[in-house]
């Protein structure tokens, strides 16, 4: 690609010695690398960028390792120097290498399940505070304890479980169920949920009349709740965020409608718009931690396409932890 600051080339894999000669010479003379260094860090290449006049203006690469803060999963760690007259091209050129680690990703192969940004720079962090950056696109998901802020982006296809194909979730909804906002409806309520609760056997009645001011969506079939999503605030000590706790009940003989999925679009848009309109800005996003273990098995990939929930983790339970940030949620600064 070429821009104001030159071209981008992806030369992974596929470097001659005299250009790795020349990155070596690039990095040495900037004062980036020592030589013996720059010199193993060549086969780590992914992007080249070169000024307008051919010289090399930058270089990125990455390395292969386990973010504890994400479970312990594998990413492929970004680096980059590049010349401060071509400042302008850095987010292209993280983009540009995500691209290629994306096109040579394999889910089927053991291996990085996407890219991590670590960003030191503290200008960077109070420039651009969104906990969902566009671009580079990647999502906040805590702080290093060296200061660092941590940041992620699954490959497409990527599972946190063991690598297997990749397959297409077909979201096919049954529309003789209705899904909405708790507030936006009068079919049923409070009375009603606390029933539904106690026939299933599903929350005790005393903890069932405190959780009804957290109901947030309601499913009904024929005019019959069947279906309930609540919402409540608690803090995060891996993202040292305010965010709210989704959980949803759908009874026994409904539980093959997806309604699970309707619930928690229809929690995750209503929360969002309280939040966007400044009705309700106490929670930056939503927070699920899966415990059934059929979705955690069958439904581990990385990032959740029908829902947007990401995985950042798992808690002391071992429930898979997920979150969804809200539009123009930003991140906390970082520490001290």
């Amino acid at each position: 690609m070429s821009a104001s600051y030159g071209s981008i080339e992806v030369v992974r894999g596929r470097l001659s010695e005299e250009r790795a000669g020349e990155l070596v010479r690039f990095w040495t003379r900037a004062g980036a690398l020592d030589k013996a260094t720059a010199q193993a860090r060549v086969a780590d290449v992914v992007c080249v960028l070169r000024g307008h006049d051919g010289e090399v203006a930058g270089v990125n690469s990455v390395y292969s390792a386990a973010v504890e803060l994400v479970g312990g999963r594998q990413f492929w760690v970004y680096r980059n120097y590049i010349e401060p007259a071509a400042h302008a091209a850095r987010n292209a050129m993280a983009h540009t290498a995500f691209l290629a680690l994306q096109a040579e990703f394999d889910p089927t192969v053991e291996g990085p399940k996407g890219i991590c940004f670590l960003i030191d720079d503290r200008s960077d962090m109070e420039k651009n505070p969104g906990a969902a950056w566009l671009y580079p696109s990647s999502r906040y998901v805590g702080y290093l304890p060296d200061g660092r802020q941590v940041r992620i982006r699954y490959f497409e296809g990527a599972r946190i479980g063991p690598a297997r194909e990749a397959f297409d979730f077909p979201l096919t909804l049954d529309h003789s169920y209705r899904t909405t906002p708790f507030e936006e409806q009068d079919e049923v309520d409070v009375d009603d949920v606390v029933a539904l609760w106690g026939r299933e056997a599903a929350v005790p009645e005393e903890e069932a009349r405190r959780r009804v001011d957290e109901v947030v969506a309601v499913a009904t079939r024929d005019g019959q709740l069947v279906g309930v999503a609540t919402a409540y605030l608690q803090h995060n000590a891996q993202l040292r965020m305010d965010l709210w706790y989704f959980r949803a009940f759908v009874a026994e003989e409904h539980r093959a409608s997806r309604l699970g999925w309707s619930l928690a679009l229809v929690a995750r848009d209503h929360l969002a718009q309280r939040f966007v309109g400044a009705r309700d800005t106490r929670g930056s996003g939503v927070m699920f931690e899966v415990e059934n273990e059929g979705l955690k098995e069958h439904m581990d990939f990385g990032n959740w396409a029908v829902t947007d929930f990401m995985f950042i983790g798992e808690n002391e339970r071992g429930d898979h932890v997920r979150v969804h940030y809200f539009p123009g949620a930003l991140a906390p600064g970082p520490p001290g």
